[in-house]
C-alpha cells in the first residue's frame, strides 16, 4: 500500500493572497509544512496540488525547487483535483491536508493513519476534525483514494466538491461511507486556538513563534508547542478573534 499525502494549495487566496509561500521567519510557510510531514514515518510521498491558473506557476517552480511532485487541476473543483493528484503518484492510501498547515504535526497524522490501518477495512474515512477538538491547523483527513473515486462519482454539490472530501462525512455521502473521529487528547484540546495561516494576524502569531524556536521549528511537536504557549497566553491573543468559517459557508 503506498501512502500519498496531498497539500491544497494555491496563490490566490481571498483572505491573504500569496499566503502558502509567505516568509515565516526564514522559512516559507508550506516548505515548513512540508519539511513538518517529511517525519511522518508512513508517509511514502507527498504531492502539491495546485491549479492550473498562471498565478500558481511559482508554486511548480517551488515544488521543482524542492523536489517534491506536483500536480495541477481545477481551482474550485478541489475534489477532482486532489484525487487526480493523488492518482498522479499512484497513491493507495491518502492524507488529505491544507497548504496553510505550517506547524501541522506528524505524529498526529501517524496517529489518524494508524487508525485506519489498524481498523482492518472497518473505516472508509479518519479524520480529526469531524468533530473538532485539535488546533485549527492541525486537521488531516485519510481514507482510500477509491473511497475518494467512488465520492467524486456520487457527490454533485459545488460546495461538497470545492472542499475536497467533506461529503464523505458531512453530505450525502456519509449514509454510504463509515467514518471515524480522532478527538484531542485533554492538553491539546483546544478547538478554539489557530494554529493555521488564513489572515493577517495568524502570520503574526506563526512569525512569534518561528522567532522563539528558530531551526527547531520543522522538529517542533504540537504537545510541546502547547506547552510553551500555555506560558505565554498573550501570544494566543494575537489571532484569537478571527472568525472561523464553516465549510458549508462555501
Amino acid at each position: 500500500m503506498k501512502i500519498v499525502a496531498t497539500i491544497e494549495a494555491r496563490m490566490d487566496s481571498s483572505r491573504l493572497p500569496g499566503k502558502v509561500l509567505m516568509d515565516i521567519g526564514g522559512i516559507k510557510s508550506l516548505n515548513c509544512q512540508i519539511q513538518r510531514m517529511q517525519r511522518s514515518k508512513h508517509i511514502d510521498e507527498i504531492i502539491i496540488a495546485t491549479t492550473k491558473n498562471q498565478s500558481d506557476d511559482i508554486l511548480v517552480d517551488f515544488a521543482n525547487d524542492i523536489g517534491v511532485s506536483v500536480y495541477r487541476g481545477s481551482q474550485n473543483d478541489l475534489m477532482s483535483r486532489i484525487l487526480g493528484a493523488a492518482k498522479a503518484i499512484k497513491g493507495d492510501l491518502q492524507v488529505q491536508t491544507t497548504g496553510d498547515c505550517p506547524l501541522i504535526d506528524p505524529l498526529i497524522i501517524d496517529e489518524v493513519i494508524e487508525i485506519f490501518l489498524n481498523s482492518n477495512g472497518k473505516f472508509d474515512f479518519v479524520s480529526n476534525e469531524i468533530l473538532r477538538s485539535y488546533p485549527i491547523g492541525l486537521d488531516c483527513r485519510v481514507f482510500p483514494v477509491s473511497v475518494l473515486a467512488k465520492a467524486d462519482k456520487l457527490c454533485f454539490d459545488p460546495i461538497h466538491r470545492s472542499h475536497g472530501s467533506t461529503y464523505i462525512y458531512i453530505g450525502e455521502g456519509y449514509k454510504h461511507f463509515k467514518c471515524k473521529n480522532l478527538m484531542a487528547p485533554d492538553y491539546l484540546n483546544r478547538p478554539n486556538l489557530r494554529w493555521t495561516l488564513d489572515e493577517p494576524a495568524d502570520l503574526e502569531f506563526i512569525k512569534v513563534i518561528v522567532k522563539n524556536f528558530k531551526e527547531k521549528i520543522t522538529k517542533l511537536s504540537a504537545k510541546d508547542l502547547i506547552t510553551w504557549l500555555d506560558k505565554y497566553p498573550e501570544i494566543m491573543e494575537i489571532n484569537s478573534n478571527i472568525k472561523q468559517k464553516h465549510i458549508l459557508e462555501g
